[in-house]
Parts: structure tokens; C-alpha cells; sequence
């Protein structure tokens, strides 16, 4: 289980000392416990992923702040941790695997044009959440329906 995982790492960061990724890591523990309290139940591996994902998305846009503003050490932090939680990822869909997933569903679904755009979406997004960029989906769907 990826939670199991998660707090090996963190052990495995405390003996080595490295602040950086022990830090990180708790943050992110710090949200997966959240999460669960608010959810009253334990995660699954689906629903940390996905906290991964957000937290990963958080990060980039701290990365590009730190960048505009050429804070070296946040930008270096920033990186690091950012390297770090893809690890835990799934193996990310490359554009012409995600485009034959989408053409597949489209294909078994009888979906054809823009008025299909939202049974689309809704078939395809299960098959490529958390293992492909969502901000690609849309365009990837609207121009395969064209």
C-alpha cells in the first residue's frame, strides 16, 4: 500500500537527515491525515495518488513564483520535492497513448462530435486520472471529436 510506503520514506529520511524530503513528506502525510479525518475512513491508494497530484500541481506553481522572483533555495527545495512525489506516481501516459485511450473510448462509445464532448469527458477521465496531465484531456478530446 502506498500509505505503507509513504511512511517508510519518511523513517528512511530521518536516518539519512535530509530535511528537505522529510519535510515534504510530512506536509504531505499532514494532508492524507486531514483528508482522512474529514472522510472519516483510510485512503486508498486512488485517493492518495490524487493528493499527490493536487500537492504536486501546488508545487509547480511555487516552483514558477520562486523562479519569477529567483529565490535559488526555494527553487532548488522546490525541485527536489517535486522529483520526489512523482516516485509515487503511476506511470505517466505519453500524448500518443492517452490519444489511442481516448480514440478507443470514443470509437466503443459511438461518440461523435462536439454535442458528445461531456459523455466523452466522463468516459475517459476514470481511464487517464492520475496517470496522465488533466489540463491535456479537453483539448485532446475536442480535437479528436472534430
Amino acid at each position: 500500500m502506498l500509505k505503507q510506503t509513504l511512511k517508510e520514506d519518511i523513517i528512511k529520511y530521518m536516518k539519512n537527515r535530509d530535511k528537505i524530503r522529510l519535510t515534504a513528506l510530512r506536509t504531505l502525510m499532514a494532508d492524507v491525515k486531514n483528508k482522512e479525518m474529514d472522510l472519516k475512513k483510510e485512503l486508498t491508494d486512488d485517493e492518495l495518488i490524487g493528493i499527490i497530484e493536487k500537492t504536486i500541481k501546488q508545487l509547480n506553481e511555487t516552483l514558477s513564483y520562486a523562479k519569477q522572483a529567483s529565490k535559488e533555495e526555494i527553487i532548488s527545495e522546490t525541485e527536489i520535492a517535486i522529483e520526489m512525489f512523482a516516485v509515487y506516481m503511476p506511470k505517466q501516459f505519453t500524448d500518443e497513448e492517452a490519444k489511442a485511450i481516448i480514440i478507443e473510448v470514443i470509437a466503443e462509445n459511438a461518440f461523435n462530435g462536439n454535442s458528445d464532448m461531456g459523455k466523452t469527458m466522463k468516459a475517459v477521465i476514470p481511464k487517464l486520472k492520475g496517470k496522465y496531465d488533466s489540463r491535456k484531456i479537453n483539448p485532446l478530446v475536442k480535437e479528436l471529436l472534430a
